[in-house]
């Protein structure tokens, strides 16, 4: 085989090549189409199901409020609110319970007592110690 016959037969191999390629493209471009239709044809399913149900729920509410206008409203009485900020009891359990556990003749002095999230303490763990 001469030079010029592997030249053309190059040129062959590289424009088979080619035109493999491209129209393996084209096919995975036509799939991805074909598949972005028929994901949009159920998405428009899905929102003409959502309009149909919230046109439902306003139609339902609108037969409320009709029925509420028709009825006198009863007055509820407010609900009482119980103030929990006294947490004297559970300071001394605690400050007990540290005393017990550190075993020593020093009194302890509880002087500020705020709450601490303990999600605050394990961020801090896991970053810090991470390995």
């Amino acid at each position: 085989m001469n030079i010029f016959g592997k030249i053309v037969y190059g040129l062959q191999v590289a424009a088979i090549g080619l035109v493999v390629v491209f129209l393996g493209l084209a096919i995975l471009i036509a799939f991805i189409t074909l598949m972005a239709q028929v994901f949009k044809a159920f998405e428009g399913r899905k929102a003409d199901k959502a309009a149909e149900a919230k046109r439902a729920e306003e139609a339902a509410r609108a037969a409320e409020a009709a029925k509420a206008v028709a009825a006198p409203a009863a007055v509820e009485p407010e609900p009482v609110v119980e103030d929990v900020t006294d947490d004297s009891a559970l300071i001394a359990v605690i400050a007990a319970a540290i005393a017990a556990f550190t075993d020593s003749d020093k009194q302890l002095v509880v002087r500020k007592v705020r709450r601490v999230s303990g999600w605050n303490r394990a961020g801090r763990a896991e970053q810090v110690y991470r390995f």
